[in-house]
């Protein structure tokens, strides 16, 4: 409540000071954000004002005002339709209702996730060489395909120009947090370059002893809330441009990751995690005449999973010559390693003044490799898809795009994906409507998978499903956005409804795995539908004494048939998405004054989520956190920089206590404070 008054209150005294600023001169306009150029929604350039698909941005001065530890606490802190639970696997988020598997993440336009658990670990970005981040909401598979069913989140890098530049950041704080990170750029002549490193360390930290296990309750559980972790990426990218017409690139990163689980009362665990993942990538651009071009881009990434044992452990899996497989400490075993091969070909082609064009094709082949739980210890599949989509602006106030994707997978065929979008300017309104078609194809674990867990006590069968269908969604999304000087708000209600929903299913086991003592069989069909209906509300303002404001609300009412309990009251019936929340805000007040060497900035960050549901382990408390940060420009000049943060998290100490094994609201451990340094060396030609 105390949230929602603050709000109100600040954009009543906005309206009541400022009524008479409405008419200022064109020189004194200076709404936020509306000149920024976006990409993402329909893979061409547009200023965030005129893109014709509603699009989020939150900028590289919004990263650098939050200062936050990770790409998840500043994407929950900063958008309202962002919601993350965080794991040893990686981040759980949620984009409007819609978890992991239906949003598709991308670093500069190129798809990176690639665990087929359904986690994405943005840990592989490094968020200090970040210049902005884009969010399309909805189906966008027309143009991105498969895994864009709930929407897409695009990280944008940073293009350095200076003919040289060297940064360092180094933030500290409380639990052992630890974030470095390093670039250096150069440009020389037609050839340049960008060397990234970042290391993040956490000792983790445990909000309570407390934990459910097979339904009872233990005191002195040693599970942490968050594990021990360390992880670092090391990336590099060559740009050279060879004439006007043709630019040549090429890049690798490599990432790893270690995380420690303790060994204990009550689960025992013998084992932490190490991840290794590879990403290879060249490509090229040749541009036309009339701002026309063709790119094309070719990848390969490797992602691998293994277990570190630390305790002996005997497995449910049996050698060649029938006996247990036993593991020791120091052992690293292999999961999963699945590796990825793209290509890219895409044109735009501008076709007078009133028509461009973008058509393109993406080809990818995907093998896993996974010891014991797959037929030969290893699976493939691949798809081939090709797209076009046409912008037609008959007037200055109108704009339809129009477009679809076909694909051919390997399991389930062909499948058309269209879409079409309208946008009408009205003086200071901006009126947009969208309707796009998603689709979702199987994952090879959804298709392939065969393996034998113990399970709350029981011994379990898992069975992918070859005959499969792809998942289809329809979106509707109606956008109105308002717009006058230093003043703007955008309203956006959708729907989106999604058929074929796959999810595990009992079963009957067969004799062959009754002589191995199974008890359960679960296998992956297509049963379950969902929908979700929303709401989301955005404001940015620029209030008098240099005092900035911006804000979300979202709304969410997400419910699917439940399929994973045929004894439930409810099994098929709708019931709360797991994970979501009705209501999600966040609140940004900043204000910021220069003096003759020194600047300083304030930025208060409050974010609110109401109660989390689930349909077993208990529901998820509401919570509000809220963050002070301050910056510090201490040096200036044209060659060296040099910027402070010290800040505190989650002021009023709100820690969620409720027992491990049943679903939490917040991992937050409390109040705690950090520092962070940036110092920065570039060198121009200007």
């Amino acid at each position: 409540m105390r949230f929602y008054i603050l709000l109100i209150a600040i954009l009543f005294c906005y309206q009541m000071t400022n009524a008479q600023e409405i008419n200022t001169t064109k020189q004194e306009i200076k709404s936020v954000s509306l000149n920024e150029v976006v990409v993402t929604a329909t893979g061409t350039e547009h200023y965030l004002k005129d893109a014709p698909v509603q699009t989020e941005v939150i900028s590289g001065k919004a990263l650098r005002e939050y200062s936050g530890r990770s790409l998840e606490d500043v994407l929950e802190g900063l958008s309202s339709s962002l919601t993350f639970s965080q794991n040893d696997m990686g981040s759980n988020l949620q984009l409007n209702g819609l978890k992991n598997d239906y949003v598709l993440i991308l670093l500069d336009g190129r798809k990176i996730n690639g665990d087929v658990g359904g986690q994405n670990d943005l840990n592989r970005i490094n968020m200090d060489n970040i210049e902005r981040i884009e969010i399309v909401k909805g189906a966008v598979s027309s143009l991105y395909g498969s895994d864009a069913i709930g929407g897409v989140i695009n990280f944008i890098s940073k293009k350095e120009k200076d003919k040289i530049s060297i940064s360092n950041t180094s933030r500290i704080g409380e639990y052992g947090d630890i974030n470095q990170s390093n670039n250096i750029s150069w440009n020389h002549g037609k050839l340049s370059s960008t060397t990234s490193f970042a290391l993040k360390h956490t000792d983790g930290w445990q909000n309570t002893t407390q934990e459910w296990h097979r339904k009872k309750l233990t005191e002195n559980s040693v599970t942490k809330t968050i594990n021990r972790s360390t992880n670092y990426i090391i990336s590099e990218k060559f740009t050279y441009k060879v004439n006007k017409q043709l630019e040549l690139n090429a890049d690798v990163a490599f990432y790893e990751k270690w995380t420690y689980r303790p060994m204990g009362e009550p689960l025992w665990r013998a084992n932490g995690f190490y991840y290794r993942d590879q990403t290879y990538g060249t490509g090229a651009k040749y541009n036309l005449p009339n701002k026309n071009f063709i790119s094309m881009d070719v990848s390969f990434d490797r992602y691998d999973y293994f277990y570190d044992y630390t305790g002996r452990e005997y497995t449910d899996y049996f050698d060649e010559n029938g006996e247990r497989i036993v593991y020791y400490p120091g052992d690293r075993i292999l999961q999963t390693s699945q590796r990825r091969w793209m290509v890219n070909l895409k044109g735009v082609f501008y076709l007078g003044s009133k028509n461009t064009l973008n058509v393109g094709m993406e080809d990818i082949y995907e093998k896993l490799v996974s010891p014991y739980r797959l037929e030969g210890d290893k699976a493939s599949t691949y798809s081939f898809s090709r797209y076009v989509q046409d912008e037609w602006n008959p007037n200055d106030r109108l704009n339809i795009t129009v477009g679809a994707r076909l694909v051919t997978h390997k399991e389930f065929g062909y499948s058309l994906s269209p879409k079409i979008s309208a946008m009408y300017k009205l003086d200071k309104f901006n009126l947009r409507m969208n309707y796009s078609n998603g689709y979702k194809s199987p994952t090879i674990k959804e298709l392939y998978y065969h393996y034998y867990a113990t399970l709350m006590s029981k011994f379990k069968a898992y069975y992918g499903n070859t005959d499969l269908k792809a998942q289809k969604s329809n979106y509707y999304a109606a956008n109105l956005e308002y717009i006058i000087p230093k003043f703007k708000m955008s309203v956006t209600a959708y729907h989106n409804r999604i058929h074929d929903m796959i999810s595990l299913q009992h079963t009957e086991t067969s004799y062959e795995d009754k002589l191995l003592l199974v008890e359960e069989t679960m296998k992956y069909v297509n049963l379950a539908k969902a929908r979700t209906y929303g709401v989301d509300v955005t404001i940015e303002a620029q209030l008098p004494y240099a005092i900035g404001l911006a804000g979300g609300y979202s709304y969410l009412d997400a419910k699917a048939q439940r399929s994973d309990d045929e004894e439930a009251l409810d099994y098929m019936q709708y019931v709360y998405i797991n994970g979501t929340s009705r209501h999600n805000a966040s609140v940004k007040v900043s204000w910021a004054h220069s003096w003759k060497k020194y600047k300083l900035g304030l930025n208060l960050n409050g974010r609110y989520q109401s109660e989390r549901y689930y349909t077993s382990d208990g529901n998820a408390k509401g919570y509000q956190l809220w963050r002070l940060n301050t910056s510090h420009t201490l040096l200036n000049k044209k060659k060296v920089k040099l910027d402070m943060n010290i800040g505190v998290d989650n002021i009023f100490n709100y820690i969620d206590r409720t027992p491990l094994g049943h679903n939490r609201g917040t991992t937050s451990p409390g109040r705690n404070y950090y520092a962070s340094v940036t110092i920065k060396f570039q060198n121009s030609d200007k």
